[in-house]
């Protein structure tokens, strides 16, 4: 007899929420001596905890010669990617799987698999953190919440405030520009990738002081996104983006799927070469609008549909560029806010940005009219943004202008933030 997953999302939550589908990975890489045994304990501690039910009690191990030959990181990052694609388990086990693979005799890599709809990407940082600390004998369960004290949150809570907002929404709906691209095309759509490194110095140009619910360098990359699109001559760009509604709520350590999509309207109309402090202020407005009239995704979606604003299935297409937050400061700093004991292992992201992309899962590109769809992670020292795009909508010569173009403004920004900022096709 197959045993019953145990439920991660609140009922009421789950209905509400944009969880997306498919599967993610994250990790962390280890130098220094670590004891695989005493590692796979960790992971059954964890997995005890009634907060972290549904996840699997064993960990995978993978056994060095399963890399294959070639750079041991390159071929951890294929073999992780290829967990994540690989098809589901049908045998009723638990959905959330952790992954140990050695690329040294004293470097590991600890990496967890989950489905979209059980754990967003805070959540996966949350439970590889909870690991090390059940490794290094600092594990509490109580420090996390659990998730079932949530089945009744509403984020939007009365019924007047949710029919306030529709009201906002439509009068919003009209002041998104017109898609450049036709959604309702029938060829066949396919997800392509390409990457922009940004070095850690001109990222922490980007990142100064604390911004909005902690997004400002993925802000900034919005704002001069929107930038580089309004020579396209779309004034008024829509973007879409991860909105975590633990900052929001002040829901606390809790996991699951607690993270939806905002959609939000950066209005450049009438700017002729502004500060980029202006660009900025614009792209923040638009953002905190939509944050203080937000409605949970599909709620957004119904609305839009029910008052002819958006058109089924294409329903992204108002908003057809995402972008992934981070949370600042993203970077690990050799560890994700867990530090090692003295004496004992570093530890630190493991090439997050070459594990976020959607393309080459299964080569089809979204249907919900979306174009653009950005990542925001580390890489070394470095930040990378990798752009998903989708041909043939978008094309690839446009990609690698895009990023060229982006990469041009950033290091204009990063040299003299309060010089005018020109329309990147004046290069």
């Amino acid at each position: 007899m197959r045993a019953r997953r145990p439920e991660r999302i609140p009922p009421s939550l789950g209905a509400l929420l944009e969880t997306g589908t498919g599967r993610h990975v994250r990790a962390l890489q280890t130098d220094g001596e670590l004891d695989t045994d005493r590692l796979a304990a960790a992971v059954r501690t964890v997995a005890a905890a009634p907060p972290f039910a549904g996840f699997a009690p064993d960990l995978r191990r993978h056994a060095a010669d399963a890399l294959g030959p070639g750079d041991p990181a390159t071929c951890c990052v294929a073999l992780l990617r290829a967990e994540r694609d690989r098809p589901v388990d049908r045998d009723g086990g638990p959905p959330n799987r952790f992954h140990w693979v050695p690329l040294a005799e004293r470097r590991h890599v600890l990496g967890l698999v989950a489905p979209r709809d059980a754990l967003d990407a805070r959540s996966l940082y949350m439970a590889l953190g909870a690991v090390l600390q059940a490794y290094f004998g600092r594990f509490r369960a109580a420090a996390y919440r659990d998730p079932t004290e949530l089945a009744g949150f509403d984020p939007v809570g009365r019924p007047t405030a949710d029919e306030a907002r529709r009201r906002w929404w439509s009068r919003e709906f009209p002041r998104y520009a017109t898609p450049v691209h036709d959604p309702r095309s029938t060829h066949r759509r396919v997800l392509h990738t390409a990457r922009l490194r940004i070095d850690a110095q001109r990222w922490a140009t980007l990142t100064g002081g604390s911004g909005p619910l902690g997004a400002s360098g993925s802000l900034a990359v919005v704002a001069l996104l929107a930038w580089c699109l309004r020579a396209q001559g779309r004034p008024s760009t829509g973007f879409c983006c991860e909105f975590d509604l633990r900052d929001r709520y002040e829901l606390g350590q809790v996991l699951g799927p607690f993270t939806d999509r905002l959609a939000f309207r950066v209005d450049l109309d009438g700017l002729h070469s502004p500060a980029f402090s202006e660009v900025m202020r614009r792209t923040q407005a638009g953002f905190l609008d939509s944050v203080v009239h937000y409605l949970p995704y599909p709620r957004l979606l119904d609305h839009g549909v029910r008052t002819g604003a958006l058109r089924t299935p294409h329903t992204a297409a108002l908003w057809d560029v995402t972008v992934h937050f981070c949370r600042n400061p993203p970077r690990s700093a050799r560890t994700k806010n867990e530090r090692a004991p003295a004496g004992g292992p570093s530890v630190e992201l493991f090439r997050e940005a070459e594990l976020l992309s959607h393309a080459g899962q299964s080569g089809a590109a979204p249907t919900d009219g979306a174009l653009l769809d950005v990542h925001i992670g580390e890489l070394d020292d470095d930040m990378v943004l990798v752009l998903d795009y989708v041909q043939p909508d978008f094309t690839a010569a446009a990609a690698v202008q895009l990023l060229d173009q982006l990469g041009w403004l950033i290091d204009r920004v990063s040299t003299d933030p309060a010089a005018p900022l020109p329309v990147p096709s004046q290069r």
